[in-house]
């Protein structure tokens, strides 16, 4: 018997009888700025990797990105792994991650997987973290609370090697929080109980926490080089859309880089070269910006943003191959008290 048959689902609240969907795009969090304590809420590590959503469907396996990419034949480990899932159908929602040699989450680690040895582990440990279970065996779970879910999840998942279940917590979420934090992870996911699975939506029922403020920027130019970086740029122009879809100037950013990650963006940057700035871009920009088309997305680090909304000492962490411009939004901060 399936682990999956152990509970009845046409009785589980919210559960209801559907066509296991081609694709799901996923739920995202909201920022918000101090870990909390609820009895009501369920408290994770934040994970540094590639959000997947993993389809079994009587053994075959499909890893799709939040952008609907493919990611299957990258980590064919995850996928045999998955296809031993004791279940007829089922779509679940977790996140890839690389580790060191130390057991730490490395997301450059990843994307250097991704890129040079696809198919091939090439020596990086990858884990599949699960942590939400979006369809089983004919019913569709969305609209079953967090709570009913999460359980659902606990008793079909098999874990191995490679598929690790999320650890989740409750109660104090302050203490969980600098746990998380001491133990090298970005901060903590907090997820309401009672939600149900929004897909494809950025909930307040589901709220990330970081110890560093980081968020995604789309970049719409450049500044020229000057002394040992000239040829190259000297920053980043960068910008988030609004609720209306514009992009919004967010600030330069000049610091991050070395040698090489700065002539592998100054190649990127020239392939998408454009005579135009984008347009309804708000705010007042510095002079002498080459534009570029607005497709790579960058993430930073930084102090904090000034009622403006610009960035104050910001610093360049990484591209995101992972995410698309489009969905490099301003933030609606909400703090959870």
């Amino acid at each position: 018997m399936d682990r999956a048959d152990m509970f009845d689902l046409a009785h589980l609240t919210g559960a209801r009888k559907a066509p296991m969907p081609g694709r799901l795009p996923p739920m995202l969090a909201t920022l918000t700025e101090k870990p909390f304590n609820d009895p009501d809420w369920y408290f994770e590590p934040k994970l540094d990797g590639y959000r997947l959503i993993a389809s079994v469907n009587s053994g075959q396996v499909r890893l799709q990105s939040r952008n609907f990419h493919d990611y299957t034949v990258q980590f064919p480990a995850v996928a045999a792994e998955m296809a031993t899932q004791p279940v007829d159908m089922a779509l679940f929602d977790g996140e890839i991650v690389a580790l060191d040699e130390q057991g730490r989450p490395c997301f450059q680690c990843l994307q250097h997987h991704i890129k040079k040895n696809p198919g091939n582990s090439g020596g990086v440990m990858l884990k599949y973290y699960v942590f939400d279970l979006l369809y089983l065996n004919g019913y569709d779970l969305t609209e079953v609370p967090q709570s009913s879910r999460v359980k659902c999840l606990d008793k079909t998942i098999k874990t191995g090697s490679t598929v690790k279940a999320v650890r989740r917590f409750e109660g104090d979420g302050q203490e969980i929080f600098s746990a998380s934090v001491k133990s090298g992870f970005e901060g903590i996911i907090a997820k309401n109980k009672h939600a149900t699975y929004r897909p494809g939506k950025r909930s307040a029922d589901w709220l990330k926490i970081k110890a560093v403020l980081t968020d995604e920027f789309v970049i719409i130019g450049y500044t020229p080089g000057q002394g040992t970086r000239d040829g190259s740029f000297g920053a980043l122009v960068l910008a988030q859309y609004d609720l209306n879809g514009h992009l919004v100037y967010s600030g330069n950013v000049g610091t991050g880089f070395d040698e090489a990650l700065l002539n592998d963006l100054m190649i990127q940057l020239e392939e998408l070269t454009t005579k135009k700035a984008p347009s309804n871009l708000q705010l007042p920009l510095p002079s002498a910006i080459t534009w570029v088309k607005p497709e790579l997305v960058a993430e930073i680090k930084f102090a904090e943003r000034t009622q403006g909304g610009l960035l104050r000492a910001p610093v360049f962490l990484r591209l995101r191959e992972d995410k698309e411009a489009p969905e490099v939004k301003t933030p609606v901060v909400e703090a959870k008290l």
